[in-house]
């Protein structure tokens, strides 16, 4: 079985989780326990993959969004478009 994607809009939080470790002096106070992520992308149960802000579909369920954003969104989700 292929691993599951998951999707990130933050590429320094790719690049620490690659690591396996804090890539800075600003996240040094970050505990190598929260990398449980890290851990599951070298099992190869997961894959972390880049994508912008502008296409991550989840965010029509967490913030309020207006506009042709909200109506992409609504379209990539629940496929749906008003005619």
């Amino acid at each position: 079985m292929p691993p599951a994607s998951v999707f990130q809009d933050n590429q320094s939080t790719i690049a620490m989780v690659r690591a396996g470790r804090p890539t800075s002096d600003r996240t040094r106070h970050v505990n190598i326990r929260f990398f449980f992520v890290a851990d599951r992308e070298r099992a190869g149960e997961i894959a972390i993959e880049y994508l912008p802000t502008k296409d991550m579909i989840a965010d029509i369920l967490t913030k309020p969004l207006q506009g042709e954003l909200f109506l992409k969104l609504r379209k990539e989700l629940l496929n749906w478009d008003e005619a």
